[in-house]
């Protein structure tokens, strides 16, 4: 199992919310599941997601994705804000 866990800015919450849900069944597919969403305490317009991912493969394809890319545009992504971390347990 990795980890991974994104950090990403956005122009508005509920329209970044409302994309990200609406991904869920093309995670779940990917082999990912959502263990928090949450805004950085002292950058409110930044999202910090951390997803358990059960297929490596499938996450970094997802990751990839035109779809996703197109969902980030529809949730007002800041272009350029995108970090991503692949985290192993230990």
């Amino acid at each position: 199992m990795e980890y991974l866990l994104i950090r990403q800015r956005f122009t508005d919450y509920d329209t970044w919310r409302k994309a990200f849900d609406g991904m869920a069944d093309v995670r779940e597919a990917a082999g990912m599941r959502t263990v928090l969403v949450s805004v950085d305490a002292r950058q409110p317009d930044e999202a910090v997601v951390l997803f358990a991912c059960s297929d490596a493969q499938a996450m970094r394809q997802h990751f990839a994705s035109d779809a996703l890319q197109e969902a980030h545009r529809q949730a007002g992504v800041v272009p350029g804000s995108n970090q991503a971390s692949v985290l192993l347990p230990r």
